[in-house]
């Protein structure tokens, strides 16, 4: 078996790099054609990124890039700080959580006071709650 070519390599790096969840087989082989060697790629990536900040591994079926584990306590160290949300957003949150779906109007009624769209914005911009339309 001879060395896979290195835009080959490339592109099974970027397609590992760019999925979420661990690259099966299947789906290297069905992207790289069936005369890619995956046994050998996967050797020729995992050596080519020994010693790296990153390293390839075998994952739930497949493959992923995880960082070095030597790295975790540094990266600890430089990672974002979780945001902490204001009371009045975890109270909009509680109420969205409690009566979904729910309008606006409906949660300043329950809380008697006015949200603001800051609070709301703060809520969607983390992803914890999303507008769907109006309440038939």
């Amino acid at each position: 078996m001879g060395n896979i070519p290195d835009p080959v390599l490339r592109l099974a790096e970027a397609l590992i790099f760019a999925n979420a969840e661990p690259v099966s087989r299947e789906a290297l082989a069905r992207r790289l054609g069936p005369e890619i060697d995956i046994d050998q790629l996967i050797t020729q990536l995992t050596v080519r990124h020994a010693g790296k900040g990153f390293e390839l591994v075998a994952a739930a079926g497949g493959w992923q890039f995880r960082t070095a584990p030597d790295l975790a306590g540094a990266l600890q160290a430089v990672g974002d700080k979780p945001k902490v949300i204001p009371r009045v957003a975890m109270e909009v949150l509680v109420l969205i959580a409690y009566e979904q779906p729910v309008t606006r109007p409906e949660i300043e009624a329950f809380r008697g006071a006015t949200v603001s769209q800051k609070t709301m914005d703060l809520l969607i911009e983390l992803n914890l709650i999303r507008a769907i339309g109006r309440k038939a």
